[in-house]
C-alpha cells in the first residue's frame, strides 16, 4: 500500500504541470493489486485530451482509486464465493438480450419516429389533459426593475412596464430601462414561478399575491432601492397551467406516446409474421 500511495503521488505531482497522457510513458506501472497491474496507458486513454491539468489530475486519481478497489473486490469475490456463486452466465445472458432489444428498439424508432408537433397538436392534447396541468405553485409573467426610491423617471417607468404595446415593451428594455434603473428584467416573456419574482422582491410569495395593485408589487431594501414588478399575467395554485408554461412538457409527452405506439406495433407485428411462419 505504501507503494501505491507514491506512486499516486508522483502521478499526481506530474498531472499538476500536464496532462497524464503526455508525462507518463505507456508501460509505466501505477498500481498493483495482487496479480493485477495498471499501466500509465490504460489511466491516459480514460482522460480526454482537452481537459485541463487540474482536471486530468483528478481524473487520473478517481480511476486509479476506482480501478483499485474493484481490483480489491474483484478477488475477495474470486476467493470468498462458492463455484455456483460465481457463475454469472444467465445474469450476463439475460443483460445481453435485454441491451441488444433496447439498441434494436432505439434504432427502430429512431428511423420511423415523426417528430413534427403542430402547436394545434399541444393545444388539443392540453385541452384533453387539463387535470394532468394542475398547477401546484402560482406562476406570473412579469417585468422587473430595480431603480432608486426617489426617481424622477418611476412615474414614466411604471406606465411603460404596464403597457402592453409591443413598442413601448421595447422602449423599456431596450433603453429607458437600462438608462434610470440599475437592473431590468422580464425574465424573457416566459411564465415564471412567483418564488422566483418574491425572492428579487425580498418576501414571501403569499405575501406577494396579496400585495398586488393594478398589477404591480414593490419593496424597498436597506440601500433605498426600489424594486418594482409589473405581473401582466397571473396563474394561481390549483389551476389549470397555461398551455404555454406546459408546452415543452406535453410536446415530451407526446414523443414519448407515438414511441410507445411505434414499439407496441412493431412487438404485434414481430408477433403476427412469427404466427404466420407457425414459429
Amino acid at each position: 500500500m505504501r507503494k501505491l500511495v507514491s506512486v499516486i503521488a508522483v502521478a499526481g505531482c506530474l498531472c499538476a504541470c500536464n496532462a497524464v497522457g503526455s508525462l507518463l510513458h505507456d508501460d509505466e506501472l501505477l498500481a498493483t493489486v495482487g496479480e493485477h497491474r495498471l499501466y500509465a496507458a490504460e489511466v491516459a486513454s480514460y482522460i480526454p485530451a482537452e481537459v485541463s491539468s487540474q482536471d486530468s489530475l483528478r481524473l487520473a486519481k478517481s480511476y486509479i482509486d476506482t480501478w483499485v478497489k474493484d481490483k480489491m473486490f474483484e478477488d475477495l469475490a474470486e476467493t470468498e464465493l462458492s463455484k455456483e456463486e460465481k457463475d454469472v452466465s444467465k445474469e450476463l445472458e439475460s443483460y445481453k438480450r435485454t441491451l441488444l432489444r433496447y439498441r434494436y428498439e432505439q434504432k427502430y424508432i429512431n428511423q420511423r419516429l415523426d417528430t413534427a408537433i403542430t402547436p394545434a397538436q399541444v393545444e388539443e392534447y392540453h385541452s384533453s389533459h387539463k387535470a394532468m396541468f394542475t398547477l401546484q405553485d402560482a406562476i406570473v409573467k412579469a417585468r422587473y426593475a430595480v431603480v432608486p426610491e426617489k426617481s424622477s423617471h418611476l412615474s414614466a417607468l411604471k406606465d411603460l412596464m404596464a403597457s402592453a404595446d409591443e413598442t413601448d415593451e421595447i422602449v423599456v428594455s431596450d433603453s429607458l430601462a437600462y438608462a434610470y434603473t440599475s437592473w431590468y428584467s422580464d425574465f424573457k416573456g416566459k411564465w415564471i414561478d412567483v418564488k422566483i419574482l418574491a425572492s428579487d422582491l425580498q418576501m414571501e410569495p403569499h405575501v406577494l399575491l396579496a400585495s398586488i395593485k393594478k398589477g404591480f408589487v414593490q419593496s424597498v431594501d436597506e440601500s433605498g432601492n426600489l424594486h418594482l414588478a409589473y405581473i401582466s399575467e397571473l396563474a394561481r395554485a390549483g389551476s389549470v397551467a397555461p398551455v404555454d408554461y406546459c408546452a415543452e412538457q406535453i410536446r415530451d409527452i407526446i414523443l414519448s406516446n407515438r414511441k410507445q405506439a411505434l414499439l407496441a406495433a412493431l412487438e404485434q407485428e414481430l408477433l403476427e409474421k412469427q404466427k404466420t411462419k407457425n414459429e
